[in-house]
């Protein structure tokens, strides 16, 4: 296993280059296109969520504004769910970020709240940058990888685009970026602080997205693995493990208050399986025809939807719809498999570029009380090159982090955290269903990046040889202690 270098002053300016370069295109991008921050912008790479069964209008609240609207005025974390009646307590969204936003909204009563959480975003982003120049520059031994990685970071348009969304996409590439960070230092050097905030981190991205929770249980397993050759490895893996559960364990409290079971985080998991194996699935996001088949009168006692709304408890109303998967999945294998191949692509590109070749969507501008529009800032001229522009990123990452995930295998020991995102954070929407835009990759991307930038350097000839020549990956002895 290689040393680590010193961090040096030389490190500690690159460091502050690549947060200044991320906050500039940020807080750039806020102020050019997105009204100084007071609205989305032109466009968004994450798909908005939309009320289940809402107004048609595009001023009507979505889901998320409902969320954070409660949980501000209200603590209450309750919207109209899937399938449901009316409006009621729910657990079938991860609540992170709702949360987050509505006590921030309870601090800022009087202050604009969607601005300064876009600012607040602003600022996120540009920590995720420098979390990734530091996690590339310990997991590849390289200054110049780390360098690279971070600038990929700071200037990725996704990433940019999406600090003008109400969304969990920045928030969750924050925290994954940060979970990377501490796993890299804790799984190398342990301590009992580094140990506990790793375990604290692990529990805070499962809570921003629950399909985060498969990697966050894996990675934990790893580290628990790693502490044996760690000095008093028993402590370091005794305070992950408890500080992991401990995060998790006031929200499935509250789960179990209302619905009477512990659910973990989120209650919805056979809503989306059935979202990605009925018969009109697409491996993308639910489609009005899905929605119109559960109104088929073709099951014994009448329609689904009828047999979903009349279960009041929220666990039990999803769990119904586990025997239509298995029903799907048992007749028509074949087309399930299909399915999967569908939501892997469209997990990569997004299910809207496979279908009309858009990786951003545009924002209708807001309606003014006279029913015209708005009027607001002029979009700069530079807006129109955007999609250009995500392509070439999408298609350059995708390159790039494949060659550099294969030549990096000599590093495979200090990288781990690295391959194990790339293994497991696909995994819950490949086996069930991907999003119209990327926002379910956006946090991954940070990963991809880093082995873009490994990439990169190799092909660079006086920086190859201490990548490409990379000691033996075997893991160190264990650690005496005395």
């Amino acid at each position: 296993m290689a040393d680590i270098r010193r961090f040096r002053s030389v490190d500690l300016l690159l460091l502050f280059l690549i947060i200044a370069v991320a906050a500039g295109t940020r807080v750039g991008y806020l102020v050019t296109c997105a009204n100084n921050a007071q609205d989305a912008g032109p466009v968004r790479v994450q798909d908005p969520r939309p009320l289940w069964e809402g107004s048609n209008s595009p001023d009507a609240p979505g889901e998320m504004d409902v969320l954070i609207q409660n949980v501000q005025h209200n603590m209450r974390f309750a919207c109209r769910a899937p399938f449901a009646k009316e409006e009621e307590d729910t657990a079938h969204v991860s609540p992170g970020y709702p949360y987050l936003v509505g006590l921030l909204g309870q601090l800022l009563p009087d202050s604009p709240l969607y601005p300064t959480v876009r600012w607040i975003q602003a600022g996120l982003g540009a920590l995720a940058a420098g979390f990734y120049f530091l996690f590339a520059r310990r997991a590849f031994r390289s200054l110049a990888v780390g360098t690279v990685a971070g600038m990929f970071a700071a200037l990725y348009p996704f990433w940019i685009i999406n600090v003008a969304a109400i969304d969990d996409g920045t928030l969750a590439t924050f925290t994954l970026a940060l979970v990377l960070l501490l796993a890299g230092q804790a799984g190398e050097k342990g301590g009992p602080v580094f140990s506990i905030l790793l375990g604290l981190s692990l529990a805070g991205l499962s809570l921003v997205r629950a399909a985060m929770l498969p990697f966050s249980f894996v990675l934990l397993v790893w580290f628990l693995l790693r502490s044996r050759t760690l000095v008093r490895g028993w402590l370091c893996a005794l305070c992950a493990f408890l500080s992991f559960f401990a995060g998790l364990t006031p929200w499935t409290v509250r789960n179990y208050e209302i619905f009477g079971e512990p659910v973990p985080i989120v209650s919805s998991t056979y809503l989306h399986l059935w979202i990605g194996y009925n018969e009109r699935a697409t491996g993308g996001p639910a489609t009005q025809a899905m929605w119109d088949l559960a109104d088929d009168p073709l099951r014994e006692g009448g329609s689904l939807r009828k047999k979903l709304e009349d279960e009041p408890k929220q666990p039990a109303r999803y769990a119904l719809l586990g025997k239509d998967v298995a029903h799907y999945i048992s007749h028509k294998p074949f087309e399930a498999l299909q399915n999967r191949l569908k939501a892997t692509l469209a997990f990569l590109f997004g299910k809207n570029w496979l279908d009309r070749s858009e990786f951003a969507e545009s924002i209708p501008r807001p309606t003014a009380p006279d029913g015209g529009e708005e009027e607001t800032p002029e979009t700069p001229d530079w807006v129109r090159g955007i999609p250009g522009m995500l392509l070439v990123a999408v298609i350059g990452m995708l390159t790039l982090a494949f060659l550099g995930w294969r030549w990096s295998y000599g590093w495979r020991w200090e990288s781990v955290p690295a391959t194990l995102a790339v293994l497991w954070i696909p995994i819950p929407y490949i086996l069930s269903h991907a999003e119209g835009l990327s926002g379910p990759r956006l946090p991954l991307d940070g990963v991809l990046l880093c082995y873009a930038a490994f990439a990169l350097c190799c092909l660079l000839p006086r920086v190859n040889r201490h990548l490409l020549d990379a000691p033996d990956a075997g893991p160190p002895r264990p650690r005496e202690t005395t």
